[in-house]
């Protein structure tokens, strides 16, 4: 049983989680307590299933696409949506910035992250 993935909840309140580095969405959750997840990329055959928190099962096929963000864009991600929802009363700028920065502190100081920069362009 593989338990190296991370789950999160979209803007929608939809369940999600990231799985080496895709992105799979819930599908639906079976009588037996197991969950069935499918990837976000609707044209994609790639099925796996939760259970007890862990992936029980995972389908032959493959992704016919390249993955959406690679894993430690996407952990950056995530440490930053939980700031922002745990820590309101600091401005979401200021959390934006000490997120970056730890990111280049981990990942060396030329690293970018071109969609970051996107992004905070709309804050």
């Amino acid at each position: 049983m593989d338990t190296n993935f991370t789950s999160s909840t979209t803007q929608r309140g939809e369940k999600s989680l990231l799985y080496n580095n895709y992105l799979y969405r819930l599908r639906r959750e079976n009588q037996n307590g197991s969950f069935i997840c499918v990837c976000r990329t609707k044209s994609c055959p790639r099925v796996i299933t939760l259970k007890n928190d862990a992936i029980i099962k995972c389908d032959v096929t493959s992704h016919n696409h390249d993955p959406r963000l690679t894993e430690n864009i996407q952990n950056v991600f995530t440490g930053l949506k939980r700031r922002v929802i745990t820590e309101f009363d600091q401005p979401i700028g200021k959390i934006y910035d000490e997120e970056v920065k730890r990111f280049r502190r981990s990942n060396g100081s030329a690293a970018s992250i071109p969609i970051f920069e996107t992004w905070k362009s709309t804050l």
